[in-house]
């Protein structure tokens, strides 16, 4: 039974497979080709095989149709192109000045955040928080906080259905004017498609309910591998900070997390080191007894370890007069510190002039 043999090639969301015999021989594969998911989830290198009954199957490269190298003992292989290095001096950045330009909700949060006093544009700011905390009702206010004050915003859920936030909606009128995207009315259609279309209209801010949520209904309606999706959603976002969309817009994400069981958020820990700014609500004491907080362990805009205190008494209200007096109060700390260590070098400097003080014989400074 004879075949044709086929590379791998892969243009955005495309795959392109081209015959190993004649370059001019190419099959198109994208999203709505019955054998997508399989394409997709090819290791790098493969070779496709198709029998002359429709058969794909795929082996590894042995004949170097990639022009890679192949070490059999390691079972690894290498792309051997030049590598080309460009690098890149900051003064030479082509940066817009609108990303400087930040978003205000009008409330204590803007000092919070960051340093320029509000959201910034392009950045992704992932929560985490027990169950319980107000995650989705600190996040949405804040985000009907910047729609009212004339910002581009959009609300994901896949958790919450329509039923779900109408019982919010009792709670919180002021949310009645906001676009949410309610992922669980597209069963019939492909969430991937739903929401590339969607962002794709270009939104000055983004929250998400849940990051994964997103990537298991993504996951199991496209038949993708958890790692696949994760990558999937974390490149969608991070295209949208770079302005990728209809509307140029730099797009700024704030993406809610689940905690495990153990206190850990569940996902990828790629979400690390890709975000702007961890954000972490919690109870200060017992769960539901004590007092709600937020506060940055990462925040690549402004300052960490500041807790912002807040409660959902009656609405959302943040507790503005105690993150001023903890500020106050730390600085003071810092000031009286600074002070101490300038007397203790003074002092060292007094009984030993200018010669190295040994450790064990320098001046402490306590608090």
């Amino acid at each position: 039974m004879s075949r044709s043999s086929y590379t791998v090639s892969q243009s955005e969301s495309n795959f392109t497979l081209t015959n190993t015999n004649n370059v001019n021989e190419t099959i198109l594969i994208n999203e709505e080709h019955p054998k997508y998911n399989w394409i997709s989830e090819l290791a790098p290198y493969r070779i496709v095989n198709i029998t002359e009954t429709g058969r794909w199957t795929s082996n590894k490269d042995y004949n170097n149709d990639y022009g890679v190298t192949y070490d059999g003992n390691t079972n690894t292989s290498k792309v051997c192109i030049p590598v080309e290095v460009k690098l890149t001096r900051l003064d030479d950045l082509n940066i817009d000045e609108s990303l400087f330009n930040t978003m205000e909700t009008g409330t204590i949060v803007d000092d919070f955040v960051s340093s320029d006093k509000g959201f910034l544009p392009g950045t992704m700011i992932m929560a985490a928080g027990a169950p319980g905390v107000g995650k989705t009702s600190i996040l949405v206010e804040l985000l009907c906080r910047l729609h009212n004050n004339g910002k581009k915003v959009l609300f994901i859920s896949a958790e919450m259905n329509q039923i779900d936030m109408a019982r919010y909606l009792k709670r919180f009128p002021q949310w009645g004017q906001l676009p949410i995207l309610f992922l669980s009315d597209y069963t019939e259609q492909c969430p991937k498609a739903v929401i590339e279309a969607t962002l794709n209209q270009g939104w000055d801010m983004v929250l998400t309910d849940s990051y994964t949520e997103v990537n298991d209904t993504v996951k199991d309606a496209c038949n993708l591998t958890r790692s696949k999706t994760e990558k999937w959603f974390l490149d969608l976002m991070s295209a949208h900070n770079k302005g990728n969309n209809e509307t140029k817009t730099y797009t700024s994400f704030i993406t809610i997390l689940q905690l495990s069981k153990g206190g850990t958020f569940v996902g990828s820990n790629k979400l690390k080191h890709m975000t702007s700014a961890m954000l972490h609500l919690d109870w200060d004491g017992s769960e539901n007894s004590g007092r709600r907080y937020m506060e940055f362990s990462k925040n690549r805009m402004g300052n960490v370890g500041h807790k912002l205190y807040y409660d959902l008494d009656g609405g959302v209200n943040f507790d503005t007069e105690r993150y001023n007096r903890d500020l106050h109060n730390q600085e003071m700390v810092a000031e009286e510190r600074k002070s101490l260590k300038d007397e203790s070098v003074s002092f060292d400097k007094l009984f030993f002039g200018d010669s190295i003080v040994p450790e064990e014989l320098k001046t402490p400074i306590e608090l």
